[in-house]
C-alpha cells in the first residue's frame, strides 16, 4: 500500500547563468532492427521518459534566489519535500583544501554555490553558500581519502504552495560519497551529477522510500552481462487441440518463461490462437509478464515481446531492460534481439497434441545502449497526494451511509444503534474503500458528551482510522469523530500516527419504519460529504502498533 511521489522540478531558470545549464534528459529509444529471422518487433516506447534536472552553474550571480527560509512560491514543493527531500551536487572539485561546487535543492528548486575549507587532515569544513544570509543552509566537505569526499547536508525551508496563508515549514538533512580523479589542476568528481538522498526531522520525522526500481538493475554485472546479451527458454508447453466438433474447439497455445542472464529477470509469457488457414509458418506473437506496465513508484519496466513460429518452433525474443550496477549517476537502457529453434517432445490422442522441450540457451545482439538521467530508475514516479500529505497539509474524512436505527415505539430514553462509513480523504486510491463504524448503544437524549467506541466491520483491520470514538447529537443533527490513523505510504519503516478531531453537521435524513417496528432514519444511499480535521497531532513510531 505505499506509494511515492516525485515532481518533475520547475524548469524555470532562476538566472541568465542557470539558462544554458538546463537540460532535459529525454530518453528515447531509436527504432529496433529486424532480428537474424526478420522477426519485426513494435518496441514500446512509454519507457522512455522526460527528466529535468536543473544544475547551477559553481557560483550564484546576485539577486538570485538565496534564502531557504524564504517563503518558496514553486509548484508541487509542498509534495516535493515530502517525497524527495533531496539535493543534486554539480561541479564538485577541491583544490588546495577548498572545496566548490553547486548544490540544488530539489524540492524547492533553488540553487546555491558553495565553499568549504577541507584543509584541516580528516576534519569537516565548513561551507559558505553564496549570497546567503542566514543559517537556513548547512554544509561540511570531508576528504575522506584522495579519490573520495563526504559530503554532509542540512537545510530548512517553507513551502506556501498549498496554502499561502499557512505556510509549511521543512527541515531535512543527508550525506553522500563523492567519488573523485585527479586531474592535474584540482580532484574533481567522477559523476555527472551527485545525489545526496534526505531523511526530514521536520514537519515530521522520516525517510522517504525510492522506487525500487525494475529487476536486476542493480545486480552486479548487469551492465557487463549486457554486452553480450543471452536468454534461457524453459518451461515451454504447446497444445495443439484439433477438436471433435462437439466439445472440443480447434485451438493452439502455448506458454514458457523467458530469463535474462545479466538481470535475472524472468518473464512468463502465454498465448492462445486459432489454427485456421495461415501461411506455411505464420508468427504469432506472444505477450508477456511486464510489457509496457508501469505501476507504483517505478519509472521504468522491463519490457519482453516475443514471437512464435508453430511450423518451425522458432522463437525470438526482443527485451529491453535497465542497469546501473557500475555507477547510480549512469543508467543505462539496453534493447537486444534474439532467435533460436527448438526441437520437440510430442505425445497424441486423439483430438490433441501436447509438445515440450528442453530449456535452451538464446544468443542475442545488442540493437542499442540508451543514457539516462543520472539517478533516474531509482527516481518514483509523481501520485497524487497520499495518506501523510493529506494528513498533514488537509485532513478531512469522506463520511456516508449515515444510519440511526430505534424501536419506534419506544420512549424518550430508548438506545439507538447508530452507524456511518469513513474513509480518509486522499487523492490517490490508497483507501478506495470506506471503513464500516457501528456502535448498538447510543442514547438519544440526555447524553451529549458521551463518546461512544467505534466499532469496525467484521474482519477489517483499517488504517484510516485505525481506531476512533464518535459523538451524535440528534437535537442539533451534528456527529463528532475522535480519530487516530496511520501512514505508512512514505516510509513504511517509521508508520505515522495521527489523531485529531471532527464535527460536522449531517445531511437531512430520511426516515421510514418497517412491520417489524423498527424505526431505519439514513442519509441517501449514494451521498457523501466531507469532514475537516481538526487539532491534528502526529508522532513518528518505531513499528506498527497492534491491532
Amino acid at each position: 500500500m505505499i506509494e511515492h511521489t516525485l515532481f518533475f522540478l520547475d524548469p524555470q531558470p532562476r538566472s541568465l547563468a542557470h539558462l544554458h545549464r538546463f537540460q532535459s534528459l529525454q530518453t528515447s529509444l531509436p527504432p529496433q532492427q529486424e532480428s537474424p529471422v526478420n522477426l519485426s518487433f513494435n518496441i514500446a516506447k512509454t519507457m522512455a521518459r522526460h527528466i529535468v534536472l536543473a544544475l547551477a552553474a559553481a557560483t550564484l550571480v546576485a539577486g538570485a534566489p538565496s534564502s531557504s527560509t524564504k517563503i518558496q512560491a514553486v509548484a508541487n514543493c509542498t509534495t516535493n519535500s515530502f517525497a524527495i527531500p533531496s539535493w543534486f551536487i554539480e561541479d564538485f572539485a577541491i583544490k588546495d583544501g577548498i572545496a566548490k561546487f553547486s548544490l540544488l535543492n530539489r524540492a524547492t528548486n533553488s540553487t546555491f554555490g558553495l565553499s568549504c575549507n577541507t584543509k584541516a587532515a580528516n576534519a569537516s569544513g565548513a561551507c559558505v553558500a553564496s549570497g546567503l544570509s542566514d543559517a537556513s543552509l548547512s554544509a561540511s566537505v570531508q576528504a575522506v581519502k584522495s579519490n573520495l569526499a563526504t559530503v554532509q547536508v542540512q537545510q530548512s525551508w517553507t513551502c506556501d504552495d498549498r496554502n499561502p496563508a499557512k505556510p509549511l515549514a521543512f527541515t531535512a538533512s543527508g550525506s553522500t560519497s563523492v567519488p573523485l580523479s585527479f586531474d592535474g589542476a584540482a580532484y574533481k568528481s567522477t559523476n555527472p551529477v551527485d545525489l545526496i538522498k534526505g531523511s526530514l526531522h521536520s514537519p515530521v520525522e522520516l525517510t522517504p522510500a525510492y522506487a525500487d526500481g525494475p529487476t536486476g538493475h542493480s545486480l552486479p554485472g548487469c551492465v557487463a552481462g549486457s554486452k553480450t546479451p543471452t536468454w534461457t527458454i524453459g518451461t515451454v508447453i504447446f497444445i495443439n487441440e484439433t477438436g471433435d466438433g462437439s466439445s472440443a474447439i480447434q485451438s493452439q497455445s502455448i506458454q514458457f518463461q523467458v530469463t535474462n542472464h545479466a538481470n535475472g529477470h524472468v518473464a512468463g509469457c502465454l498465448m492462445y490462437f486459432s489454427s485456421g488457414p495461415a501461411p506455411d509458418d505464420p508468427a504469432v506473437p506472444i505477450s508477456c509478464s511486464g510489457s509496457g506496465i508501469f505501476g507504483g513508484k517505478d519509472r521504468y519496466s522491463i519490457t519482453t515481446e516475443t514471437v512464435f513460429y508453430p511450423r518451425s518452433w522458432t522463437f525470438g525474443i526482443n527485451q529491453t531492460w535497465y542497469c546501473d550496477d557500475v555507477d547510480a549517476a549512469k543508467p543505462v537502457a539496453i534493447s537486444a534481439t534474439g532467435s533460436t529453434t527448438l526441437s520437440l517432445n510430442c505425445t497424441t490422442d486423439t483430438t490433441q497434441t501436447a509438445c515440450q522441450t528442453d530449456a535452451a540457451i538464446v544468443h542475442g545482439k545488442v540493437v542499442s545502449e540508451t543514457s539516462l538521467a543520472p539517478y533516474s530508475i531509482e527516481d518514483p514516479l509523481p501520485t497524487p497526494d497520499g495518506c501523510t500529505v493529506s494528513s498533514i497539509v488537509a485532513p478531512s474524512w469522506l463520511l456516508s451511509n449515515f444510519e440511526v436505527d430505534k424501536n419506534a415505539t419506544a420512549g424518550a430514553d430508548a438506545l439507538a444503534a447508530v452507524s456511518f462509513n469513513i474513509k480518509l480523504n486522499t487523492k490517490n486510491n490508497l483507501f478506495d474503500y470506506p471503513v464500516f463504524v457501528s456502535y448498538s448503544d447510543v442514547q438519544l437524549q440526555g447524553a451529549a458528551d458521551v463518546w461512544y467506541p467505534c466499532t469496525f466491520g467484521a474482519n477489517e483491520l483499517p488504517l484510516a482510522p485505525k481506531s476512533c470514538s464518535f459523538q451524535y447529537r440528534p437535537d442539533t443533527n451534528k456527529l463528532a469523530i475522535r480519530a487516530d490513523w496511520v501512514c505508512i505510504d512514505v516510509d513504511a519503516a517509521h508508520p505515522i500516527l495521527f489523531t485529531g478531531i471532527s464535527t460536522t453537521t449531517l445531511p437531512k435524513l430520511r426516515c421510514v419504519t418497517g412491520r417489524d417496528g423498527l424505526s431505519a432514519c439514513t442519509t441517501d444511499e449514494n451521498y457523501t460529504w466531507l469532514s475537516e480535521v481538526a487539532n491534528v497531532t502526529w508522532k513518528t513510531l518505531d513499528a506498527m502498533p497492534a491491532h
